[in-house]
């Protein structure tokens, strides 16, 4: 087992699934993503900013290994079963996946060759704003308006591959937002458009509101975050359930664990 440093460690991994080629189909119009890409603001991220929250993945190195081995995991399933979409949640709130979000999207973002898109969809509590150290410059929730004109001018562009699509006003009908159905109309119109190879959406926890739940339907599979000196055995099972109720579950990362036999891998089944 591999010991994620800052981050925790992967405790479950998914059964096999079949291939999935409803994506690839979907995209089979598009002519030219990179025109649409163009189009967003280009933004650069703050280095000092980025360590100060923890971020630690714009750059390959020691720090960012153990993200890097994580996120080739990820690739390496989410190839295998055809996913695009992949949402990160945790049991409870305080546990770390939106931190885990941004270091997985700076870490993606350094393959070249993968277009990748991070959506913010924690309506409430926001967060991924704050985290990459950006000002706010016009509506973020555009993700949810179901336009695609308003997506296509708030959305920003790091580089030529990274696509952030973030909030700064929390929302209190956020359930609502995303059970929408021009929430699933918008997110059909980024992968037909800017052909995303991986959409990266960071949840609200499960517990105690519903939000999440509805986020989980939009997305083709799940990762959850627990904490080490906060999330219960039961909480975690029962995040689990939630999510297999809803979509696949990749496993789970294991946040602020020191030592890397405090836990133990378990397949599902």
């Amino acid at each position: 087992m591999e010991q994620l440093t800052n981050a925790g460690e992967i405790l479950r991994s998914t059964q096999s699934e079949e291939p999935l080629t409803q994506g690839a189909e979907n995209l089979a119009g598009l002519t030219d993503p990179s025109s649409s890409w163009a189009r967003l603001t280009e933004t650069q991220l703050d280095p000092v900013t980025l360590r100060r929250h923890h971020i630690r993945t714009a750059k390959a190195g020691d720090q960012s290994a153990p993200f890097d081995r994580l996120r080739t995991r990820l690739l390496s399933h989410m190839r295998m079963a055809g996913h695009r979409r992949i949402a990160v949640t945790a049991p409870t709130e305080q546990c770390g996946s939106s931190t885990v979000v941004a270091n997985l999207a700076l870490s993606l973002a350094r393959q070249e060759d993968l277009r990748v898109m991070v959506l913010d969809l924690n309506l409430r509590k926001p967060n991924l704003i704050h985290l990459f150290g950006l000002q706010e410059a016009g509506p973020r929730f555009s993700v949810l308006t179901g336009h695609r004109r308003n997506f296509d001018s708030t959305c920003l562009r790091i580089g030529a591959n990274l696509g952030l699509s973030l909030n700064a006003t929390a929302m209190e009908d956020a359930t609502e937002r995303l059970a929408h159905a021009k929430t699933y109309a918008l997110l059909e119109h980024i992968e037909r458009d800017f052909a995303p190879d991986l959409m990266l959406m960071d949840l609200a926890a499960l517990s105690p509101r519903d939000d999440a739940i509805a986020g989980l339907t939009l997305a083709d599979c799940a990762l959850l975050v627990a904490r080490a000196d906060q999330s219960s055995k039961a909480e975690i099972d029962a995040a689990e359930r939630t999510i297999a109720e809803n979509t696949a579950c990749l496993g789970v990362v294991l946040n602020a664990c020191r030592f890397s036999h405090a836990t133990e891998s378990h397949p599902h089944g």
